[in-house]
C-alpha cells in the first residue's frame, strides 16, 4: 500500500479492504504507533478512483466492527474532514456510498463529540442535499444512507426536523 507503483498500490489496498474483516488485521488498525489509518484516510483522497472505492471500503468496514477506530481516523490527518466532505460529493455512487457508510458509522460512534463535529460542519449540507434528493434506482444506496444519517442526528438532538409553516 506505500508503493509509488500505481497498481500495486491499489491490488495492496484492495487486498487490505478484504483483509479487514479479520479480527486481528482490525486489532493492527487500532494499535498505537503506526500510520495504517492515515494511509487509508490519505488513500480515499487519491485521484484513482478504484484505488479511492478500495480505501474507503476498507474504512467503511474497519468503522463499523471497532467503534473507536472513527475516532482514531480524525486524528490521524488534519485533512479528514476535507478528504470526507470531498468523497460524499463524487460522481460515482460507490465512492460516494461507501464515503456515506463512514460518516453514519461515525454518527453512531458514542462519540458526541465526533457527531457535533460532522453535523455542525458543511457534512450536514452535502447530507441534506444528497437526503432530499428525489428517490432514483441508480443511487437510492447513497440516497438512503444519507437520509439515515440525518435521522441519527436527529435522534442525537444535533438537528430538529424539518417542519413546513402552517
Amino acid at each position: 500500500m506505500f508503493e509509488d507503483h500505481e497498481q500495486i498500490r491499489q491490488a495492496a489496498t484492495e487486498c487490505m479492504c478484504n483483509l479487514v474483516t479479520c479480527k486481528e488485521v482490525q486489532q493492527r488498525y487500532m494499535a498505537d504507533g503506526n500510520d495504517k489509518m492515515k494511509l487509508l484516510v490519505l488513500l480515499c483522497g487519491e485521484d484513482e478512483e478504484d484505488l479511492q472505492i478500495a480505501a474507503a471500503g476498507a474504512l467503511a468496514m474497519l468503522t463499523a466492527a471497532q467503534k473507536k477506530l472513527c475516532t482514531k481516523l480524525t486524528l490521524v490527518t488534519t485533512q479528514w474532514l476535507e478528504i470526507m466532505q470531498r468523497l460524499c460529493l463524487h460522481d460515482n455512487p460507490s465512492v460516494q456510498h461507501r464515503r456515506l457508510v463512514i460518516i453514519n458509522n461515525m454518527l453512531n460512534s458514542d462519540d458526541s463529540e465526533l457527531a457535533k463535529k460532522l453535523i455542525e460542519s458543511e457534512m450536514l449540507e452535502i447530507l441534506s442535499v444528497i437526503g432530499k434528493a428525489e428517490d432514483n434506482p441508480k443511487r437510492q444506496e447513497v440516497i438512503d444512507v444519507a437520509r439515515t444519517c440525518l435521522v441519527k442526528a436527529m435522534d442525537l438532538g444535533l438537528i430538529k426536523p424539518f417542519s413546513t409553516p402552517s
